[in-house]
C-alpha cells in the first residue's frame, strides 16, 4: 500500500503531462516536440536545469508541507505539487527522447525514463533511500551524456549543429557560348 500512492500519483501527473504537451502541440508551442536531437552539450545543459527545477519543486512542497494544518490544505499542495510536476513531465519527454535519438534509439525509452524521475520524484521513503533514487537519476543522466551521438543523419534527423542543405559545389563562371544560350532562353522567355 505505501507504493501504491506513488504509483498512482506518477500516472496521474503522466497522463496530465502528456495532456499539456497535446495542448501545447497543438497551440503550436516547439518545446513540446519529441522529434530531432540534442548533442551531449545540449543535454547536459538542459539536464542540470531540468534538474534544478525538479529540486525547486521538492523545496517548494517542503515548505508547503511545514505549514499544512487541515485536510484540504494537505490536498491543495498535493495537488500544486502535482501541476507543477505536471508542467516538467513533458520537458523531460522531450529532452530524452531527443537525447535517445541522437544515440539512435527509439525515443520510447526516453518518455519511460521520464516517468521514472517522476515517480522518483513522488516517492518519499527514508532520506538514504531518497539519496539513493536521486544518485541513481544522475547516474543515469551522466551515462545518457557520455554516451556518443551518431555523427551522421539517422531516422531522427539530422545530427545538431549540421547543415540540412547540401553544400553546392563551387562552379566556374560560365563560359561566353553558355552565357549567350541564357541571353538567348530569358529572350524567349519575355516574348511570352
Amino acid at each position: 500500500m505505501d507504493l501504491l500512492y506513488p504509483v498512482l500519483r506518477t500516472v496521474l501527473i503522466c497522463l496530465v503531462g502528456f495532456g499539456i504537451a497535446y495542448q501545447g502541440r497543438r497551440m503550436g508551442y516547439t518545446i513540446f516536440n519529441l522529434s530531432g536531437r540534442f548533442n551531449r552539450l545540449q543535454f547536459f545543459i538542459l539536464f542540470i536545469a531540468l534538474m534544478i527545477l525538479f529540486y525547486v519543486v521538492d523545496i517548494i512542497e517542503e515548505r508547503l508541507i511545514d505549514y499544512i494544518v487541515t485536510l484540504p490544505a494537505y490536498w491543495a499542495t498535493r495537488i500544486f505539487v502535482g501541476a507543477l510536476q505536471a508542467m516538467l513531465f513533458p520537458l523531460a519527454c522531450g529532452l530524452f527522447t531527443r537525447r535517445i535519438h541522437d544515440i539512435g534509439f527509439n525515443g520510447w525509452a526516453g518518455i519511460l525514463w521520464a516517468a521514472i524521475i517522476i515517480f522518483i520524484n513522488t516517492y518519499s521513503a527514508v532520506t538514504p533511500l531518497n539519496y539513493l533514487l536521486d544518485l541513481f537519476v544522475w547516474i543515469i543522466g551522466f551515462l545518457f551524456w557520455v554516451l556518443p551521438g551518431q555523427p551522421e543523419p539517422n531516422k531522427y534527423g539530422y545530427p545538431p549543429f549540421m547543415s540540412q542543405e547540401p553544400v553546392q559545389p563551387i562552379t566556374e563562371p560560365p563560359t561566353q557560348e553558355e552565357q549567350e544560350v541564357r541571353k538567348k532562353v530569358r529572350k524567349r522567355r519575355k516574348k511570352r
